[in-house]
């Protein structure tokens, strides 16, 4: 009797001891906790620290991480709006925002990651089948702006996880987008005749553009010779007037040692050395060879010509 007394005593601290640990929980900084009772919601949601509930199976909490999560590797083969084949690799970031709402709907991550992966899906191919191949492998120099893509498939995929889920979609996007093995060569050929036509249009946009650049610099040299000679002769011509002037100043202020001057000039010019000259006796130039004629400078004048 005292054996069994004692059996019955341990066991009852046992279950007692088991109650008591599964009447509590704790719920970490991360996480976000949903309590049922008898498969019913009990709010609110648990915030972190230590809680009660009653035992299971009557009570069962739900933990939740509450920080932001990548969903990535979300790949598949997809018709454009032309009837082409693309590869899309696409990514999820994701957190729960409405923790009664996804316990409602998912309970489990592997549900949670499984709906969203079908939900990325079902709108990039959306997306997708409104565009042309070439919006993702660009021919020529105009493309799909992957942003504007990413933006469009967060549109179709954000109220749905809210309202549905109650999960909030930080960002989607496409990681990737190529073609499928068997259409790559065709594409690249496509790509390489498409560039070297872009080429050619640049190079015949540049050389017009030489063209038109050299035409005005030829011009604007021309331009600037003209006016540089016009402003030449200008100063040349102002120069010559003014030592007309100062000559015919300084001549009006001697005429007759002017004129002797100018025949010593002469002389230097027509007879060297080797120079026989035969003259009449009455020639200008005979006139000061034989000294009789000689003017002499007349000292009575100063700089300004005014007999002192």
């Amino acid at each position: 009797m005292k054996i069994r007394r004692r059996l019955t005593i341990s066991a009852a601290a046992l279950l007692a001891a088991l109650l008591a640990w599964d009447m509590h929980f704790t719920v970490d900084e991360s996480e976000h906790a949903v309590l049922t009772n008898f498969g019913k919601i009990v709010l609110p949601v648990r915030s972190p620290g230590l809680h009660f509930k009653l035992p299971t199976p009557i009570a069962r909490v739900y933990k939740m991480d509450r920080r932001v999560r990548p969903l990535t590797g979300i790949r598949q083969e997809l018709i454009t709006e032309d009837q082409k084949n693309v590869l899309i690799d696409g990514y999820l970031l994701w957190r729960i925002s409405d923790p009664v709402r996804y316990v409602e709907a998912i309970r489990a991550e592997i549900n949670a990651v499984n709906r969203l992966t079908d939900l990325y899906k079902s709108s990039v191919g959306i997306v997708v089948s409104n565009m042309s191949r070439d919006a993702f492998v660009s021919l020529g120099l105009q493309h799909q702006d992957i942003s504007r893509t990413s933006a469009e498939i967060l549109e179709k995929i954000r109220p749905i996880a809210a309202e549905d889920y109650g999960i909030d979609v930080i960002q989607a996007g496409l990681v990737e987008y190529t073609l499928p093995a068997e259409n790559r060569p065709s594409v690249i050929r496509r790509m390489i005749s498409e560039r070297a036509r872009i080429a050619a249009r640049y190079r015949s946009e540049g050389e017009e553009k030489a063209i038109g650049i050299e035409a005005y610099a030829v011009n604007e040299h021309q331009k600037i010779m003209a006016a540089a000679h016009a402003e030449a002769t200008r100063i040349l011509g102002q120069a010559e007037a003014n030592a007309l002037k100062t000559l015919a100043a300084a001549y009006q202020e001697d005429p007759d040692f002017y004129t002797f001057i100018r025949a010593l000039d002469s002389y230097d010019s027509i007879i060297d050395e080797n120079t026989t000259l035969i003259l009449p006796s009455d020639s200008e130039l005979f006139r000061y060879l034989d000294g009789s004629e000689v003017p002499q400078p007349d000292l009575t004048r100063n700089s300004a010509g005014i007999q002192e």
